[in-house]
């Protein structure tokens, strides 16, 4: 059985893993907010692709005598998913940095026999009767965007290869 901490300590191991632990968590709830972008906006509630429809008239040459080739205006209809026309917002974690000041309390052995470092945030002694006893802990992250996935990268390009004007009939008159 080991002795508790003494009171304001933490392990090494704890002081050193606590950023990394919340860096990989903040990576996660950035793929998080990918994915669900991509379910709110690129998704309908039945699972089908979100598209942008709309129809324009295009001139396109009609054969005819090689002197006067006619040109008529032909309507047409496009479906674009949504998903080929916005960005997907994918941030990425570049860089992790982590600066802290401990000090070493004392070591205690743990069942396999290693020893356990235990460690406080470095207090430093000001000129009044108080002792700052926050945590001198400096994090540097750097956060950048990141390419889409493989995967996604295909998909868009299958849906921007899928992008087709289709004529449409003429009116009924």
């Amino acid at each position: 059985m080991t002795a508790p901490d003494p009171p304001d300590t933490l392990s090494l191991d704890q002081m050193i893993a606590a950023p990394v632990v919340s860096a990989a968590r903040a990576a996660e709830a950035l793929a998080d907010a990918s994915a669900d972008f991509v379910r709110r906006v690129g998704v309908d509630e039945h699972g089908a692709v979100r598209t942008v429809d709309f129809a324009f008239s295009r001139p396109v040459e009609q054969p005819g005598p090689a002197d006067e080739p006619a040109v008529v205006a032909q309507d047409v209809h496009v479906s674009l998913p949504l998903l080929a026309l916005v960005s997907v917002p994918s941030l990425r974690i570049d860089a992790f940095e982590t600066h802290f000041s401990l000090e070493i309390r004392s070591t205690a052995p743990t069942g396999d026999g290693d020893p356990q470092v235990l460690v406080k945030p470095a207090a430093q002694r000001e000129n009044t009767r108080d002792t700052d006893k926050t945590a001198k802990y400096t994090v540097d992250l750097r956060a950048s965007s990141a390419p889409p996935s493989e995967a996604l990268a295909r998909v868009l390009d299958l849906m921007a290869q899928s992008v087709t004007a289709v004529p449409r009939p003429p009116a009924k008159e």
